[in-house]
Order: structure tokens, then sequence, then C-alpha cells
């Protein structure tokens, strides 16, 4: 009895320290400025991302590695031979050993971070942060982490010679040694540069691999760094998850709605749920107005509920985030500030025809087509849209 209740003592006791341990032995990308994401790899397209963990907000990453792929379509258009995965494409020279020379793998250098379904960045693993940025330039030796997965347990030793040469500005060999032992699923292989050739051409300089090593670890190395590049602007992508959310207007509210006039502008004609060329969405309200000459056709687009009419939202603000303005062979293209609010405006100073382009009350996206009105008198009528008694219920 005593023995027993010492065996359980003792393992509570290290149940903590084993936890810590792994706590502290975790990858984390330093400086970490943004929210929990699902770390996701692509070995089998674009299409078909595959969940490999996460990273949480103090940059610290949790990998959760799923070794059945049996969901995923077409993987076999992407595995090939373990000698093609990792990189032993051609030699001049070449030394092979291999155990099973039926299987197949996908070799995989970097990893995607998802918010929303979408990718917004990457995580890379290596020993320095401008490894693999200045190929063109001069190579830095050290070492990347990848992922190869495998179809079955295989052995690959392998040593390949290539011979390089070009004119009097180098003559090499570039040789690759290979220690891969895979096991059927995830692997980790270090692929480490331990010799560089530099080279000159007159005022040109640069470096190519002369000696590497790629070797199968099932430990991350400490000389190993995780840095992170992130593209996604989550100012859009926040804006794009809320607007999805929303409820599209309907027809009858749409029909309710419908201004008789536009400042001294009569309308003429109205239809709702138009089809527009490149218009990703019929939640839209389409209207004329006219006075003489004057005449505005004036499009309303409802962008919720519709990922491409969302995106068709966040075009619009980004092409008018900033000032700009061009000039054409009849006047003006260019986005500037009126009363507030970003527009794009479009103007044909010779035949006076204008169009003002713009984003509305957190979910509209504006297009009015004028002619015989100037801009700044388009965007007086524009101002007078009661756009709020829209989307009320």
């Amino acid at each position: 009895m005593k023995t027993h209740i010492l065996f359980l003592l003792t393992l509570i006791y290290f149940q903590p320290c084993i936890a810590q341990q792994s706590q502290t032995d975790l990858p984390k990308v330093e400086n970490y400025t943004k929210v929990e994401l699902e770390i996701m790899m692509q070995p089998f397209g674009s299409e078909n991302p595959i969940s490999v963990g996460k990273i949480t907000a103090d940059g610290t990453i949790h990998f959760n590695w799923n070794t059945d792929i049996s969901s995923v379509q077409d993987t076999d258009l992407y595995l090939s031979s373990i000698k093609r995965a990792v990189g032993m494409n051609f030699c001049n020279d070449k030394e092979i050993e291999q155990s099973n020379e039926e299987a197949k793998a996908v070799n995989i250098d970097y990893l995607f971070l998802y918010k929303y379904g979408q990718a917004v960045g990457s995580i890379h693993a290596k020993t320095e942060s401008d490894i693999g940025e200045n190929r063109h330039s001069s190579l830095i030796l050290g070492s990347t982490l990848s992922w190869v997965y495998s179809d079955s347990d295989a052995l690959f030793n392998a040593k390949c010679t290539v011979n390089f040469e070009n004119e009097n500005i180098y003559k090499f060999n570039e040789v690759t040694s290979y220690t891969i032992q895979l096991k059927k699923g995830w692997n980790m292989m270090l692929n480490t540069l331990t010799e560089k050739e530099d080279w000159t051409n007159g005022t040109e300089k640069g470096s190519l691999p002369k000696t590497m090593t790629k070797t199968s670890i099932t430990k991350i190395p400490s000389t190993i760094n995780w840095y992170l590049k992130y593209w996604a602007n989550d100012e859009l992508l926040e804006i794009k998850q809320q607007l999805l959310k929303l409820k599209p207007i309907n027809k009858e509210h749409y029909g309710n709605w419908l201004p008789k006039k536009l400042g001294n502008l009569k309308r003429t004609g109205y239809e709702v749920g138009q089809t527009i060329e490149n218009m990703p969405t019929l939640n839209n309200v389409n209207l004329l107005f006219e006075k003489g000459s004057k005449t505005i056709d004036l499009t309303i687009v409802d962008c919720v509920s519709n990922k491409d009419a969302v995106s068709m939202y966040t075009s619009m603000k980004g092409m008018v985030s900033r000032d700009w303005k061009d000039k054409t062979e009849t006047g003006y293209n260019s986005a500037t500030e009126m009363d507030g609010k970003r527009v794009m405006t479009e103007y044909n100073e010779k035949e006076v025809k204008t169009i003002l382009s713009y984003n509305a009350n957190e979910r509209f996206v504006i297009k009015a087509e004028a002619n015989q009105i100037t801009p700044e008198e388009l965007w007086g009528y524009l101002k007078t849209l009661n756009l709020e008694a829209l989307i009320k219920e």
C-alpha cells in the first residue's frame, strides 16, 4: 500500500515538471504582435490546407501534427519520389542507399498562418533571418528547417556532386550529403549550407552553394529561430467579417426608400436587383435622375453577406486610401477627400462627364455617373442622399 501511495505522489510531483519543461521547449516567434492564429500547411495545394497547430498571442507555437490525410483529394499529384522531394534532381556523380524506392513524399519549406479561413502570413524556421532572402547576392551560411510528409517508412542516404563552371568566373563542385530517415507521416529535415563559392565578374559579386547537408531530425535545434512574414491588412479583414455578418436589404425596403428627387433632378427610372457587368451581387438599386441636359445614373450596392461584394467594398477602400491624381487626355482621375469622405473621381472636362465612386455607411459602394455636371456639383447632389433611412429596420 505504501508503495502505491509513494508511486502516486511521485507521479503527481513530476507532472508539473514535465509540463513546464514541455512549455519551455516550445518554439516561439519573438516580438509577435498578432492574435492567436491557426498554423496551416499547403503540401497538397492551396485548396487543401492542413491544420498543424496554432500560434498563441505571445508568439508560442503549438504543433499538432495530423498524419491522417485520407480526406485530402488528389495527393498523388503532389507526392513524388524521396529523391525528388528532398531536392536531388540532377547529379554528375551520385551515391545512393535507399531502403524503400516506392516511398513517396512532399517537402514543405515554411508554415502558413490563417485567419478567417485565409492565409495572412507565414513562419520561417532558420538560424538567420536573411537566409534565403538574398539568393542573387551573397549567401549566408546556416540552416533552415523543412517538413517532409512521407506515405511510408523509408531510408535515404546519398551524396550528390554537381559540377559548376562559368568561363573564368568560377569552377567548383557542389556537394550535397543526404541522411534521411523517414517515418510514415510528418518528419523534420535540417537543411544546412556549410560552405559557399564566392565569385566576382567585374563590378558584379555573388555566391553559390558549395557544400550542403540535408538531415532528418526528431528535435528542433536550439539554433533555429522563427521568423514571421505578415502581409494581411487586419483592419480590412475585420471589416470583411463584419460585412459578412450583416443582413442584406430586401427589395421591399429598397422600394419604400426610393427618393423621387436628387436635389433639383427628378427621378425618371429605377431598378432593384439589377444584373450589372462586373457586379458580384444583385443586392443593389439603380436610379436615374434628370433635368434638362443634366443626368445622373446612380447605383448603390449593399456589400453585405457576399464575399465577392465584400471584396469590392474593401477594394474601393484601398483605392481611395490616399490622395492621388492622374491626368488623362480629356481630364483627370483622382482620389481625394470630399467633406470628410474618401472619393474616387473620373472627370472628362471636354464633355463635362463625371463619375464618382466611394464607400458609404460602412456597407455601401456608391457609383454615380453624370452628364453636364462637374465633380463638385455631383458631390453636392450625392450628399443629399438619406442612406441612414435605407438601413433602418
